[in-house]
């Protein structure tokens, strides 16, 4: 029993000193920590700075000619620790790459680079919660909404617009940044 047990005891002995044999450390990566400071009177919330409002899909039949549209899909700009006594208001202008048959809408891309490639003769259009669309050269700002103390939530939508006569299938996404005028 003892010649046994001192043989277990070997065993386990050489088993475990040859897993620290084959310890290794090994570069895993680099993470990226991004933020701002900012002096103004509402922080953007970390879960709206950079969100992806997903369209949809839509048959190019649903776009007959110049001026349709697809649905409106609500997408919003959340401001977190504000305070009314630096700013009342805050308004939102959009900047981005305009269609080159209609400066009111985004030009589509085929930003994830699938095999599609980007659709043609259709742009983003965003508004605010008023219905005012914004287009996106950072000069139209969305219509001042009242800020409260704390949270407050900035309304959007957005939609695809025939641009031209007759849409192409393909990817059909673009990127706007955005900038707070608080007054």
């Amino acid at each position: 029993m003892h010649k046994s047990l001192l043989n277990t005891l070997i065993g386990a002995s050489l088993l475990s000193s040859s897993f620290t044999i084959f310890a290794a450390t090994v570069a895993g990566g680099t993470v990226h920590f991004k933020g701002e400071i900012v002096n103004a009177a509402c922080a953007v919330s970390t879960n709206t700075a950079d969100q992806v409002v997903n369209l949809g899909q839509y048959r190019t039949a649903r776009f007959t000619g110049v001026g349709t549209y697809s649905g409106k899909v609500p997408f919003t700009i959340n401001l977190e620790d504000c305070d009314s006594t630096v700013s009342t208001t805050a308004a939102v202008a959009f900047t981005g790459t305009a269609d080159a048959n209609d400066n009111t809408v985004l030009a589509v891309s085929n930003i994830g680079g699938g095999a599609s490639g980007a659709a043609g003769g259709v742009g983003i259009e965003i508004s605010d919660r008023a219905g005012t669309v914004l287009t996106p050269n950072g000069a139209v700002y969305s219509a001042p909404q009242t800020l409260n103390d704390g949270s407050n939530v900035l309304a959007f939508s957005a939609r695809y617009k025939a641009t031209q006569a007759t849409a192409t299938p393909g990817a059909a996404d673009a990127d706007a940044t955005f900038t707070i005028d608080y007054q």
